[in-house]
């Protein structure tokens, strides 16, 4: 018996189970106590990797499991980070990105060789190897930015587009030295290498969002699309593999590529975060952590100098790009800040560089050590660096929007279960980026024939309303009231909790000429003046390509202009799709007006459309995967038009192929937004 629990517990641990627990304990406690200290997680799971490494207590050995797990978690890393990239924010500032990744890889090279030569007395490979090293870094506090939601920032997006880029000039400025150490430099070589990647490329970012948008309109499991996105991402990683590449760049780049079918608040994305976030990134700091010797530092006073000198330089090469890029674009001291603390962590693509350079004789065991002493200096220092921003623009972000946003109120009607899930989907989509606007789903029994089980089967639809919800991290207050009329108690429940908008659906099999729903949405109409949507959505969000609102003339007069408009511009935010207006051409300028007051102004594109009710000509152009978007009015309003007594005949009989959203605008003036909006001032939705 004594046996069998000295081969459990021996040094480090081999029982699997074991193992893993004791990684789980170190995931769970080690945040917990570097918190309290003020230290940032990251750190804390780094310092955990040290402990309990094989340089410290040597609990844990860096075994194929670890070695797998902590793979995994980089390549999350960089997934995770194409996927929250703001597309429509990059397409701003591309030239930032590009000139940040031109500073953040020449100075770092310039540095390093510098270095090489003049201080370790290196020759000119071995130091253009070195200075690999200090150009390339890896995103290793990226999960702070992500649980402090600011991803999507302009710092953010330059940094995280730049780390690819300069990260693909290091790795290939390595096979050159590589090639020429060992002859293998050819034309024919270079050729062939040319065409790989363009062929890896042209698949992943043509290919895989096709293979995707097919597979997600055919499964709606959220499991099975969650399985579908992962296998992507570990192949996209193999190829770019594969072909010479590394492969965290094809993790990437299949983020990028999935970007626009993966919104931030969907229950997929939702889910990639938490198991990510909870198991492979963590172990993959942890696994960092056991790479660090500290007791290099006291081998020798050389070996001591060479780390000193690596760290300094590897800080410095990291630290004069973000403050040149702050400069030569008039960014906000905390965007340094930000640059700087994402960029300035090198591990992943720095041990690539030092384990090849060790390989083939170029690098010495000072610099070996040296390594692994910058790598734990500047996963430290980006983890502050990075930390201290993300709180500062989080603060400032949630500041303004506590000032100039109100909080808004969505209500969800929901009676069949199969269009729950995108009625909920679309509802957290339109609410703005704070959490602070509150979700309802309400379901209305009949009071005349109302019993046990029909008001049980009303509770199991709105607890599926809120699973749906909860999936996507999002808490939803469940209504259920009985009454002889389902509009009226709507009506009722819209007024006794305040809320701002209501969401309606429609079945995808079901028509907008059905009676019994015409005569529901009149009684809506003539009861609330909150704006109204009234959604029949074929498909997911997470498909749509384009969304194409057609306007009416003198829109722009309605009270609730700029709330739909903005409730527009968080859909087209969250799926990335295309935002067409077609209206006239007064209108059309003052969306463009409103748009530019707007802080996150989006992308639009107008067409000058002057046949309003005769919009079905416009049928021919639409595509299956478009969402179709019809402001319409209540009667006696500004923008109200008798030819829209025969929408929903023709959006029955010229639209049946696509998802169509009708949007009736709120019908009074009762804040100060809509007042500063009508005397020009800034929009304040």
């Amino acid at each position: 018996m004594l046996s069998i629990f000295e081969n459990i517990f021996t040094l480090p641990l081999s029982n699997p189970v074991l193992l893993f627990a004791v990684l789980l304990l170190i995931i769970l406690f080690a945040p917990i106590i570097f918190t309290k200290l003020r230290i940032p997680y990251i750190v804390g799971l780094i310092a955990a990797g040290i402990i309990a490494g094989p340089n410290g207590l040597d609990i844990i050995s860096r075994n194929s499991s670890i070695e797998l797990f902590s793979t995994v978690g980089l390549l999350y890393i960089m997934f995770i980070a194409g996927v929250e990239v703001d597309i429509n924010g990059f397409k701003r500032n591309k030239v930032k990105s590009i000139v940040f990744s031109l500073y953040s890889f020449t100075i770092p090279m310039a540095l390093g060789v510098v270095v090489g030569i003049f201080l370790f007395g290196y020759g000119v490979a071995t130091s253009v190897l070195l200075a690999c090293m200090f150009a390339s870094h890896t995103l290793l506090a990226y999960p702070i930015v992500s649980r402090y939601g600011v991803s999507k920032i302009r710092s953010v997006s330059m940094t995280v587009v730049a780390t690819v880029i300069i990260d693909t000039l290091s790795l290939l400025t390595l096979a050159v030295v590589v090639g020429n150490h060992k002859g293998d430099l050819t034309l024919l070589h270079w050729v062939r290498f040319a065409f790989l990647i363009l062929a890896f490329g042209v698949a992943v970012m043509f290919g895989l969002p096709m293979a995707a948008r097919y597979f997600f309109k055919r499964n709606t499991d959220s499991i099975a699309q969650y399985i579908f996105v992962l296998a992507m991402m570990f192949l996209s990683a193999f190829f770019a593999q594969l072909i010479g590449m590394e492969g965290i760049i094809g993790a990437f780049l299949s983020g990028i590529a999935l970007n626009r079918l993966i919104p931030s608040t969907s229950a997929l994305m939702n889910r990639i975060d938490f198991v990510g976030n909870a198991l492979f990134i963590p172990i993959f700091l942890i696994s960092v952590g056991m790479l660090v010797d500290l007791r290099v530092l006291f081998t020798s006073l050389n070996a001591v100098g060479v780390a000193l000198v690596m760290t300094g330089a590897a800080i410095a090469g990291k630290y004069i790009p973000a403050y040149l890029t702050q400069k030569t674009f008039k960014l906000k001291l905390v965007e340094r800040t930000m640059i700087f603390g994402l960029s300035n962590a090198h591990a992943a693509a720095t041990l690539a560089v030092v384990i090849v350079g060790r390989q083939i004789g170029l690098f010495d065991d000072n610099v070996l050590n040296g390594t692994i002493v910058m790598i734990l200096a500047t996963c430290i220092v980006s983890s502050f660096a990075t930390e201290k921003a993300a709180q500062h623009i989080a603060a400032a972000t949630k500041l303004s929007v506590d000032v100039e946003r109100k909080n808004g109120r969505v209500l969800i009607p929901v009676s069949n279960p199969d269009t729950i899930e995108r009625l909920v989907e679309f509802a957290i989509m339109i609410r703005s980026d704070s959490s602070n606007e509150s979700l309802y789903a309400i379901y209305i029994s009949d009071k005349q024939q109302v019993n046990k089980s029909q008001w049980e089967h009303g509770e199991r639809i709105l607890e599926k309303a809120a699973f749906s919800a909860a999936a996507s991290d999002v808490a939803l207050e469940m209504i259920h009231d009985a009454d002889n009329n389902a509009a009226r108690g709507i009506i009722k429940a819209v007024k006794e909790n305040s809320i701002t908008d209501v969401v309606l659906g429609l079945h995808q099999s079901s028509s907008f000429g059905d009676a019994l729903f015409r005569m529901r949405l009149s009684t809506l109409l003539k009861g609330t003046s909150q704006t109204l949507f009234v959604a029949k959505l074929l498909h997911h969000a997470n498909t749509i390509q384009r969304i194409v609102a057609i306007i009416p003339p003198h829109v722009e007069y309605e009270a609730g202009f700029a709330h739909w408009l903005y409730r527009l511009g968080n859909l087209h935010k969250q799926t990335n799709a295309k935002l067409i207006f077609y209206g006239n051409a007064l209108t059309l300028e003052k969306i463009n007006q409103l748009n530019r007051y707007n802080e996150n102004a989006f992308k639009i594109q107008c067409v000058e459309f002057n046949q309003w009710p005769h919009f079905h000509t416009l049928a021919d152009a639409l595509k299956p995967d478009d969402l179709l978007v019809v402001i319409a009015a209540r009667k006696a309003a500004v923008s109200y038009n008798p030819a829209m007594e025969k929408l929903h005949a023709l959006l029955g009989k010229y639209f049946t192929a696509n998802s169509i959203l009708i949007i009736y605008p709120k019908q009074y003036v009762s804040d100060e937004d809509q007042v500063k909006f009508l005397s020009g001032g800034k929009w304040r939705a």
